[in-house]
């Protein structure tokens, strides 16, 4: 996927701010900040600069550096022709080798200052610390990795579509599995099991181009225990919730749950599923630019307590409303208590959930993008407790 280049200008406004000479970042792209500045999809860590003049490099291995050169952003130059290899054979480490590298390529001087992301390997960050001063960073690619531009948006309902395809298959296998005497599942004549629906899962997404991450399967009890990731039989007349949050191939994430049924469960169950869609969508209703995720959050939170769900320690609305997802499956904004405001382009799940020990859980999720027109709902997937 070719996303527009990121905001500079925002990046390069908060190094001036600090009176720093450039931004860096040490680590893989599994630091999202650094894939999505980079857009370089390397296991391995590696560097990437940008000077407070928006000059940006992206320093990696020799073996990297045509692939970089291919599929990154940025201008990219080996750590050879950096001058790591002649700092190692003076016989400086491999972080103190890098460090002066950094240094000399934001000048040199004396009084050089590196802002730099909290995440930093603490290690690196004291080599690099004595070569230059160094400041941390308050989150700025975070703030901007949080609006996301058009294509961001279209690759992030591309990756929904096809979760919702594989989450279609293993509703369907509950839908068609047997119920035994003892009320367990059974499918295609073996027992029906959160393992064997992960598979399902697992499959249709490896097709698809798609990883699956911790995907929750529970039954029974352990819906009560919001990621309680499930394991063993499942049982007809019982909820199953299916979180479900599978990695697209550029790296970002969908997020989608259901709770489903085989047979009707007991009418607690039943009661707290239509309070926990009513309240999705009340959420729904009220997501636009410049509401606080705070405020749909609270207003969740009182229309369960309205409705007769009270939370008390572990017990009813015990997580926050939703959460914010791109190349993270949680990241900025929150709806929560403490949400911040809410603003075009960001894209947000809605996931109220009720949980009672000793008679079950019950969650729904439904993600989109917020709009000048409010809330553009990427999850297009049927609503259904009680499966035939």
């Amino acid at each position: 996927m070719k996303c527009d280049t990121p905001d500079l200008q925002i990046l390069k406004d908060a190094i001036r701010r600090q009176n720093c000479d450039a931004y860096v970042i040490y680590d893989s792209a599994e630091n999202c900040d650094m894939r999505y500045l980079s857009r370089f999809p390397a296991s391995d860590p590696y560097l990437y600069l940008c000077t407070k003049e928006g000059h940006e490099s992206l320093i990696v291995a020799s073996m990297e550096e045509l692939r970089a050169e291919k599929e990154s952003r940025c201008p990219v130059i080996s750590r050879t022709a950096a001058g790591f290899t002649e700092y190692l054979a003076d016989g400086c480490s491999a972080d103190e080798a890098a460090a002066k590298m950094i240094k000399n390529r934001c000048g040199g001087g004396d009084r050089t200052r590196l802002l730099v992301p909290y995440s930093m390997p603490a290690g690196f960050a004291r080599a690099l610390s004595a070569h230059a001063e160094v400041v941390i960073d308050a989150g700025t690619v975070n703030s901007m990795r949080a609006v996301k531009s058009p294509e961001e948006i279209e690759e992030i309902r591309a990756v929904q579509h096809e979760n919702e395809k594989g989450v279609h298959l293993a509703v369907d296998a509950v839908r068609k599995s047997e119920i035994s005497e003892n009320d367990a599942l059974y499918f295609e004549d073996a027992p029906l099991t959160s393992e064997k629906i992960r598979k399902i899962l697992h499959e249709a997404f490896y097709d698809a181009g798609l990883e699956d991450r911790d995907t929750i399967i529970s039954c029974g009890p352990n819906t009560a225990l919001p990621h309680a990731k499930g394991e063993g039989q499942l049982f007809a007349r019982q909820p199953i919730v299916m979180d479900v949050f599978p990695r697209g191939a550029s790296g970002y994430f969908a997020d989608m749950t259901r709770t489903v049924s085989k047979g009707k469960p007991d009418d607690a169950v039943c009661a707290m599923y239509k309070t926990v869609h009513d309240a999705k969508e009340l959420a729904a209703s009220m997501i636009r630019p410049g509401i606080s995720g705070a405020e749909v959050h609270n207003a969740v939170s009182t229309y369960f307590k309205e409705q007769g769900f009270e939370t008390a320690g572990t017990s009813g609305f015990i997580h926050s409303l939703g959460h914010g997802v791109g190349l993270a499956i949680h990241e900025s904004p929150s709806l929560s208590p403490r949400g911040e405001t809410l603003l075009e382009g960001h894209v947000v799940t809605i996931e109220p959930g009720l949980y009672y020990p000793g008679c079950g859980g019950v969650r729904l999720e439904d993600m989109g993008a917020v709009t000048e027109n409010g809330f553009d709902r990427f999850t297009i997937f049927e609503e259904e407790l009680i499966i035939a």
